[in-house]
């Protein structure tokens, strides 16, 4: 192996650290044809002689392949290899979803249930996880090298599925090598965010491959034409070629089969596509037909579709013609798979894809559309998406009926598999066919429109794009019309994110409530819905409760208890958010009777994250304290990446305010993992490594929550609301302000929407008015006063509602009522041990004592300091 000698010590190094247990993710880039599969066959050669068992995935360089390809093959392979007891024990729990993925899994085992139904989002969060776990448990039997090549070809949710189990196998036996084009790379935003991504992980290395040197050359030469050259030749060649590996081996076979080594003065190609050119012009006239052909479907190709397409070639002509092409290395077996076989370099494909005009490419789709659907028989729906390529293509002469059908099909098939982005795409190709416009307001002409624009909405609500409220209002107002109710209310009850701020939900649930029976289960359905969306959209309290209420009494009329459960912990997220923490305390012991009597998880982390942030609120250690103990824990059995999120947040925020810091890293670090821009976890991780003097770190994490603001641009989220009220946190402790400008915008934005809740807006004022203290800038300062005063005795997320009353009390002169403010926050601190807030607090009563300086205010300004200086050396907050 020729040339890659510091490459390879770097990679086995890797790959020692991963059989050790320390998980490793490696990246080889470089241009077309510079060696970066061969290093990876080599490493693969290698890991295979230390122990490690191989998977190898590739990526397809055009349209049609179904959703999560590279990953499917390799599982496929596995799925194969593994007995099937050690199968089911190494998928574990994730079973079902994975099969959803590799359906040879329920060929093989047989009995593999549906896997739970749950919002899309969450869907694809189990999915993730499954995968996820399943490698680490395959690993701990035997070390894995998953190959990943050409990942710039990678589709998006293929992306996010390695980005996530790249942040979880830190403790792993498992390597994931990646193979990519640099310049491609760098073209396509969703590589470069999945690299950036990769590479603020500790265990992430890059290897950019260079051209051959001048010796290697020699090297390179003598391996592949079983003769040295002479000085003249090698110093052509290298100048020529660059050094690379690809380019050098086209040119040396070329010369072969000339018969000529040259003196050193060669009329050489002058590049990779002309040499290639020659090569093929040695072929036969009928080989060179074929793989044309062959090349219109893809990089790896099938020998039953292509024998169907060459309907005049005989299956002994094609087996000898394909013979040819094998000899001349221009394609070669796909491994592990029968009647397949691969162009060896993608070069190779595209240099005879594109010998052919345009007029016999679309007539070529058609005739491979046409023998791809006679090769998948009665099941196409697993090759939807390379039918709808096809016939994309060959539209032309084939007219849209058929692109519509398999680009319909191959959407709900990514939707099923929780790829929503590429959903999106084959949903929107059908629209577009149909001229049918993604993003107005006209109505669908027919049932097939209905459902083409029921499909894309439900993509676009699962990652959180424009439009999808007003497709699934098209889509719910022809089933409207066209009397069929239940699939108008199915287009209603899709559980599409509330948008908050603006009506996303809300509309589309009113007008399907008109049309159930009032007091059925479908409405209590829909009520529970609609009072969520009416509290997190409209901010209207009152007819949010009403609507949940009305939907309690059906569900309690109708002995529903999982319902029940449901409703009331959408009743207890609308009371939190609203700021009414005892109402969701209230509810507790309800909640414990009916989570004894049925079984519904998600129910109850849902309850368990508003109860635990509602007694944290009002600093109750009784009442929040009970919660934890097996909250995590719930949450995973659970199985939902925003619930898993949020439970991690809350125990993170409840281990800062006691001042576990090796707690509050490890907590952040798994929430972070699943979701990497949850606002609340990055200032709650931010305020951990300031507390402690690491700046620097601090800072890292700081700059990441900036960015999920800066990257919304404005709204009304929680990264606005950790923006406004941490940035000024931040800047008591570090004294820096060049981001309160920031800050405020982020308030003012938030106060904006009087559609806002009151735990943001709140949370909003809480900042502003801290950043005003900042600043000296305190005019009308005592308007947030006033609206804060009612919530006194209360802790808003990161910060005491008496701290910041207090501050802004002895700003404006109010000494005595500033003292009343700290003293009651203090009492909290104490009962509750909330013990990283103490110093800070303490340090500002002291302040303000020593400003009154009446009896004994200097006394115990000295003992307030003191306990400051004694917590913070205990909690080594520097």
């Amino acid at each position: 192996f020729v040339g890659r000698s510091r490459e390879m010590d770097l990679l086995r190094a890797a790959l020692a650290e991963a059989k050790d247990g320390r998980g490793q993710v490696a990246l080889l880039s470089g241009e077309p044809g510079i060696g970066k599969t061969r290093t990876a066959q080599e490493l693969a050669r290698y890991a295979e002689t230390q122990g490690f068992r191989l998977l190898w995935g590739w990526c397809y360089d055009g349209e049609g392949a179904p959703p999560y390809w590279p990953w499917a093959g390799p599982f496929r392979t596995y799925v194969q290899q593994t007995e099937p007891d050690l199968l089911r024990d190494q998928m574990g729990p994730g079973i079902s979803d994975i099969a959803g993925l590799v359906p040879e899994i329920g060929d093989k085992l047989g009995d593999v249930p549906e896997p739970t139904q749950t919002d899309p989002e969450q869907a694809r969060f189990r999915l993730f996880e499954a995968v996820s776990s399943f490698l680490k448990r395959a690993a701990a039997d035997q070390p894995l090298l998953l190959v990943l090549d050409d990942i710039h070809w990678a589709d998006e949710p293929s992306l996010l599925l390695l980005q996530f189990i790249a942040r979880q196998i830190g403790d792993s036996r498992l390597m994931i090598l990646l193979t990519s084009r640099e310049a491609e790379a760098a073209g396509s935003p969703t590589v470069t965010e999945t690299l950036a991504q990769l590479s603020r992980l500790p265990a992430f290395r890059r290897h950019i491959l260079g051209g051959l040197e001048i010796d290697d050359v020699h090297l390179f030469f003598r391996s592949e034409a079983g003769q040295d050259a002479d000085a003249g030749l090698a110093q052509s060649l290298h100048a020529h070629t660059e050094g690379n590996p690809f380019f050098l081996g086209e040119v040396i076979r070329l010369l072969a089969s000339q018969g000529s080594q040259g003196d050193g003065e060669l009329g050489l190609p002058q590049g990779v596509r002309e040499v290639i050119g020659q090569r093929l012009r040695r072929l036969s006239d009928r080989c060179i037909q074929a793989l044309t052909t062959a090349s219109v479907v893809g990089r790896e190709f099938d020998f039953r579709m292509l024998g169907t397409v060459l309907d005049d070639i005989s299956e002994i002509d094609l087996l000898e013609l394909l013979d040819e092409a094998l000899k001349a290395r221009l394609v070669e077996d796909t491994p592990g798979q029968s009647d397949r076989y691969q162009f060896t370099h993608a070069l190779v494909q595209q240099t005879l894809s594109e010998s052919l005009s345009a007029s016999r490419k679309v007539r070529l789709h058609a005739s491979i559309g046409d023998a791809l659907e006679t090769l998948y028989g009665d099941r196409p729906e697993n090759h939807a998406a390379e039918l709808a390529h096809h016939f994309s293509q060959a539209a032309p002469v084939l007219g849209i009926e058929k692109l519509v059908h398999y680009a319909l099909m191959a959407g709900e098939r990514a939707l099923s598999a929780y790829a929503h982005e590429e959903a999106v795409a084959h949903f929107t190709q059908g629209l577009n066919a149909k001229q049918i416009a993604v993003d107005d307001d006209t109505p669908a002409p027919d049932e097939e429109s209905a459902r083409l624009l029921f499909g894309i909405g439900r993509a676009q609500a699962s990652i959180l794009r424009r439009g999808a409220a007003q497709n699934l209002n098209r889509a719910f107002d022809y089933y409207a019309q066209a009397g069929d109710v239940p699939k108008a209310v199915e287009v209603a009850r899709f559980p599409m994110a509330p948008g908050v701020g603006r009506l996303r939900v809300t509309g589309l649930i009113s007008k399907a409530l008109e049309l159930v029976p009032p007091d059925s289960l479908e409405a209590a359905v829909l009520l529970s819905r609609y009072g969520w969306a009416l509290g997190q959209e409209v901010g209207d309290y009152d007819r949010s409760m009403a609507a949940l209420d009305q939907a309690l009494a059906i569900a309690q009329e109708q002995g529903d208890q999982v319902l029940e459960m449901w409703i009331r912990a959408n009743s207890a997220e609308v009371n939190f958010f609203n700021l009414r923490h005892q109402k969701v305390l209230d509810d507790g012991p309800k909640m414990r009777e009916l989570g004894r009597r049925v079984k519904n998880p998600q129910s109850e982390v849902s309850y368990g994250i508003s109860a635990m942030m509602a007694g944290y609120a009002l600093g109750r250690k009784e009442d929040f304290e009970p919660l934890l103990d097996g909250s995590i824990d719930l949450a995973v059995e659970a199985r939902d990446q925003t619930l898993l999120t949020g439970t991690l947040f809350v125990n993170s925020a409840l281990a800062y305010a006691s001042g576990r810091w090796p707690l509050v890293r490890d907590l952040t670090d798994r929430g972070l993992a699943a979701m990497p821009a949850y606002p609340p976890l990055l200032l709650t991780r931010a305020m951990c490594e300031y507390s402690c003097g690491d700046r620097a770190k601090g800072g890292e994490y700081f700059e990441r929550l900036l960015e999920t603001a800066r990257h919304r641009g404005q709204g009304t989220g929680l990264e606005f609301a950790c923006v406004a009220q941490g940035v000024p946190l931040i800047a008591e402790v570090t004294g820096e302000k060049e981001h309160i400008e920031a800050a405020i915008r982020a308030s003012n934005a938030l106060l904006s929407f009087p559609s806002a809740t009151p735990f943001l807006t709140q949370l909003a004022r809480s900042g502003l008015a801290m950043n005003m203290l900042l600043t000296g800038e305190t005019s009308g300062i005592l308007d947030h006063y006033k609206a804060l005063e009612q919530y006194r005795g209360h802790w808003l997320a990161w910060a005491s509602v008496d701290q910041v009353l207090g501050q802004i009390s002895r700003a404006t002169g109010d000494i005595d009522r500033a003292v009343e403010h700290f003293e009651g926050a203090i009492d909290i601190c104490r009962s509750s041990e909330y013990q990283s807030y103490l110093p800070r607090l303490g340090l500002s009563y002291s302040a303000t004592l020593l400003e009154r300086d009446t009896k004994g205010d200097r006394e115990l300004a000295a003992a307030l300091i003191s306990e400051g200086l004694s917590m913070a050396e205990e909690l080594n907050m520097g």
